[in-house]
């Protein structure tokens, strides 16, 4: 109890300061989505916006729309778009995430109040969690998932196998990369798993199936062929574009961590051949696989969902060299979330700077 206090506690520190951030980034899109929701809440994607220049539909956007029903419930809520208690509400994807993290560091690490702080110190978890965008919302169920699925296969727990398949099935709402929790946890089922267990690694594909499936039927398009026709439109899949992708997630995943504590961990880990070893490789591995294949650009963000496996290698470390890693980690995210803050709120101080001058006249913005 008195390390998830603290776990909560160092959510709050970091989270609580930037109550106030501004609006930008992709959070615009999620919020367009969201304030279309309060006219038709089935379909909170049936909506057109710009980007780069060119007027396209959200159903091609490649999320499904559980992040603008998150933001659609705020803004029925509070009547509009307010940064402070928008924030507060989504701090409580950052304590799932934490918190899930500290359950499955009980299961695979020597250290797992560590383990779990540098997981929370991960630059791109520390700073994107001041957005509106998916990505946090999406890897708290997706952690979430995970920790109940490791744990319920062990205990032998139906119950917690029903929970891992809600949650999957969530994340796959919040984004579909999710369904590549299929591979990851058939390799930790393999040959103690349940016919339940079976249906929780589904999950995720059955979500967004589903959710295609709906949309087909209610709007005679499958989103997944509206995203299909701007991928190419837009060129994401060109050769050139994934070796830009991959050179940067490569780059990005150096430094999940510390690389003073990445490099010596995964060395370490290579002379291992245990099962627990094996399962967070093939996490790490499909994950990171299937992020150069269907990501346009290489953000550190995406790689948010292998966090856990990376900082549960290299958590076998000595406590002094986790307690520095730590340290290290809080000392580079935390000004980057500072800067990021203040970024932002440029922009909404341009905007201020001529609202009156805008009032009553259309406005363009390039």
């Amino acid at each position: 109890m008195k390390s998830a206090l603290l776990i909560v506690a160092v959510i709050l520190l970091i989270r609580l300061p930037f109550l106030n951030q501004a609006v930008q980034g992709d959070d615009v899109y999620y919020i367009a989505a969201a304030e279309h929701a309060q006219i038709d809440p089935w379909h909170p994607n049936h909506v057109h916006y710009l980007f780069e220049g060119k007027d396209v539909d959200f159903r091609g956007y490649p999320h499904p729309p559980l992040n603008a029903w998150c933001l659609a419930a705020l803004i029925a809520i509070f009547g509009d778009i307010r940064e402070a208690p928008f924030h507060a509400a989504y701090i409580g994807f950052s304590l799932i995430a934490a918190l899930s993290m500290y359950s499955l560091a009980r299961r695979f690490s020597p250290h797992p109040l560590w383990a779990t702080l540098l997981f929370i110190g991960v630059p791109a978890f520390v700073v994107n969690g001041n957005s509106f965008e998916s990505d946090i919302p999406f890897l708290a169920f997706w952690m979430s998932g995970m920790a109940a699925f490791v744990s319920g296969v062990d205990r032998s727990d139906n119950r917690l196998l029903g929970i891992s398949a809600a949650c999957l099935a969530i994340a796959s709402l919040a984004a579909p990369q999710a369904v590549f929790a299929v591979p990851i946890l058939a390799v930790y089922a393999f040959r103690r798993s349940t016919k339940l267990a079976w249906f929780a690694i589904a999950s995720p594909v059955l979500a967004v199936a589903l959710w295609q499936v709906f949309e087909y039927a209610t709007s005679g398009q499958f989103p997944f062929a509206v995203a299909a026709g701007y991928q190419q439109s837009y060129g994401y899949q060109r050769l050139a574009a994934k070796l830009r992708n991959g050179t940067a997630l490569t780059v990005h995943l150096f430094f999940i961590v510390c690389p003073l504590l990445f490099i010596p961990a995964i060395l370490a880990t290579w002379k291992r051949r245990d099962r627990d070893t094996s399962f967070l490789l093939a996490w790490i591995v499909t994950f990171f696989c299937g992020a150069i294949l269907v990501f346009p650009a290489g953000s550190a963000r995406y790689l948010l969902p292998i966090a856990a496996p990376v900082v549960l290698l290299v958590s076998r470390l000595r406590p002094v060299y986790l307690a520095a890693g730590v340290a290290a980690q809080f000392a580079l995210a935390i000004p980057l979330a500072v800067v990021n803050y203040q970024h932002w709120d440029t922009y909404r101080q341009f905007a201020r700077s001529f609202a009156a001058e805008a009032h009553h006249r259309r406005v363009w913005v390039n």
